[in-house]
C-alpha cells in the first residue's frame, strides 16, 4: 500500500471536533427525543440546540428545517413537494443524475436550460408562469457559482449540497437542501429547509408530516459541532492550483477564470482516461476523483463537462481541504506531469 501524501477526493475526515463529541453523542442521544422519559427530555434539548446552532450558522430559522437521515432522498423530498402534474419542471444541463431522473418522471410540461462555457444558464432563457426550477448554488465538479435567479412567479428548489454554508440562499427560495459531508460533518445526514406554505409532503403519509423523520440524533450533533466549527477554504490556494497546472501542457482548466467555489476544481488531461490518471496518481500517494460527480463507482464521462462544451476524456476532479497546502499541489503538479510523460 503507497501512503497517502495528499487527499483531492471530494471527500474528508469528520472534522476533529464532531469526531470528539460523536461518542459522547450516542451516549446521550439515543432516546426517541418525542416521547416522555428523562432520557427523552435530554434527547429533547440536545436537538433542539442543534437545531438552532444549525439554522444560525445557514440562515435558517428553526421551524423551516427538516433533518433527513438519506441525503439522496432529499432532492426528490425538496423539488417533489412543490411540483404538481401541471406545473413547469425546469432544470439545467449540469444538474445531478437525480434532477434529471425527476425531470424524466415528472408528467407535466419539462423544461431543460442550457448552459454556456463557464458552466451559467443562458442569459436568454425565459421560463413559464408557475415554474418550479431546481437551483443548483454551485456545481459540485467545477466549483462554479450560479448567477441566473429566476423571476419572482418561479418556485425555486436550491441545490446547496456542494456550496454548504459558503453560499448564502437567494431571495424567494422555496426549498433548499444541503448535505452535511459539505462543511466537513458525518455522511448521512442533510438538511431540508422548507420556506414555502404550499410544500406537501410528496410521499404517501398519514399524519401531516414534511420529512420522514427519521435520522440519528448523535449524527444529528455532529454535523452541527462540525458546522460551528467549519472555516472556509482559502481562495488563494485554489489560484494556485490554477496557475501550477496550467504550466502542464496537455491540462485543460475547466472554467479557470469563471467565479467558484475556493475548494472546487474540474480540469481534463489530453491522451489519457480519467481512470488511468486516478491509478497514475494513486502510485505517488494522491488520491482524487475522476468520472461523473453523480457516483464515485461510476466512470462514465461526465455530462457536466459535455453540457459546458469541454472534452470528458481525461477529467479529473479535484477538492481542497481546509489542511491542503501548496506543498501537496507542487506533489499533485510533479504527479502529473510524471503521469502524462
Amino acid at each position: 500500500m503507497v501512503r497517502v501524501t495528499g487527499n483531492f477526493t471530494s471527500e474528508s475526515p469528520l472534522h476533529p471536533a464532531a469526531k470528539e463529541a460523536l461518542l459522547a453523542a450516542f451516549d446521550q442521544g439515543w432516546a426517541d427525543p418525542k416521547k416522555i422519559s428523562q432520557s427523552a427530555a435530554r434527547a429533547a434539548i440536545l436537538r433542539n440546540q442543534s437545531l438552532e446552532n444549525i439554522g444560525n450558522r445557514l440562515g435558517l430559522r428553526p421551524d423551516a428545517i427538516e433533518i433527513i437521515g438519506e441525503p439522496g432522498l432529499g432532492h426528490f423530498l425538496a423539488i417533489a413537494g412543490l411540483l404538481s402534474p401541471t406545473k413547469n419542471f425546469a432544470y439545467a444541463t449540469i444538474d445531478k443524475g437525480k434532477i434529471r431522473a425527476i425531470a424524466r418522471a415528472h408528467s407535466g410540461p419539462v423544461q431543460e436550460l442550457e448552459v454556456d462555457n463557464e458552466g451559467q444558464i443562458l442569459k436568454t432563457t425565459t421560463l413559464a408562469d408557475d415554474t418550479v426550477i431546481s437551483l443548483q448554488l454551485a456545481n459540485g465538479e467545477t466549483g462554479t457559482i450560479q448567477n441566473f435567479r429566476p423571476h419572482h412567479k418561479s418556485q425555486i428548489s436550491v441545490d446547496a449540497t456542494a456550496s454548504g454554508p459558503r453560499l448564502p440562499l437567494p431571495e424567494s427560495w422555496s426549498t433548499a437542501l444541503f448535505d452535511a459531508q459539505s462543511w466537513n460533518g458525518p455522511s448521512g445526514l442533510g438538511v431540508l429547509a422548507i420556506n414555502d406554505s404550499s410544500y406537501i409532503y410528496p410521499l404517501p403519509r398519514i399524519a401531516p408530516i414534511k420529512s420522514p423523520g427519521t435520522y440519528s440524533l448523535p449524527l444529528l450533533i455532529a454535523a452541527a459541532i462540525a458546522l460551528e466549527n467549519f472555516s472556509p477554504e482559502d481562495p488563494l490556494i485554489r489560484s494556485y492550483l490554477i496557475d501550477s497546472l496550467s504550466e502542464i501542457e496537455g491540462v485543460n482548466i475547466v472554467a479557470a477564470n469563471s467565479k467558484a467555489l475556493a475548494h472546487k476544481i474540474s480540469l481534463s488531461v489530453e491522451g489519457l482516461a480519467g481512470e488511468q490518471l486516478v491509478r497514475a496518481l494513486a502510485k505517488n500517494g494522491i488520491d482524487a476523483d475522476s468520472g461523473s460527480a453523480c457516483s464515485a463507482a461510476d466512470l462514465q464521462p461526465s455530462h457536466v463537462l459535455a453540457a459546458m462544451g469541454y472534452p470528458t476524456n481525461g477529467h479529473l476532479r479535484l477538492t481542497l481541504h481546509s489542511g491542503t497546502t501548496r506543498d501537496d499541489i507542487d506533489s499533485l503538479k510533479r504527479a502529473i506531469s510524471q503521469a502524462i510523460s
